[in-house]
């Protein structure tokens, strides 16, 4: 399984949290491989907007020693590509942060 991150949608987390993006990247793989290994039993659509032509779906992701996040992804086979990266956890929130993130791309 291989993860990427979208540039643009992770740079904020990336930037307050730049000596921990390693750890950052570990967990949401971990994350990420448990939901594949799960068929995708914890996670929900993120939004009803395609990203490129895919569903988006979303799950909170806890690093260690860190906030938890939360992560939107989708999914391309057995890959992933991380699309969007907050720390902002409400679901709400959370949606109508990533649908005006996809309006503005």
């Amino acid at each position: 399984m291989e993860i990427t991150y979208s540039k643009k949608g992770c740079k904020k987390v990336f930037k307050t949290y730049k000596h921990q993006v390693a750890t950052i990247q570990k967990a949401v793989a971990a994350q990420l491989t448990q939901q594949f290994a799960t068929n995708f039993a914890k996670t929900k659509l993120a939004t009803r907007i395609p990203v490129a032509g895919t569903k988006c779906y979303e799950c909170r992701v806890n690093p260690p020693q860190l906030p938890a996040v939360r992560v939107a992804f989708t999914r391309h086979g057995a890959d992933a590509t991380v699309e969007y990266l907050t720390t902002n956890i409400t679901k709400a929130d959370f949606t109508q942060e990533l649908e005006q993130f996809l309006g503005g791309k």
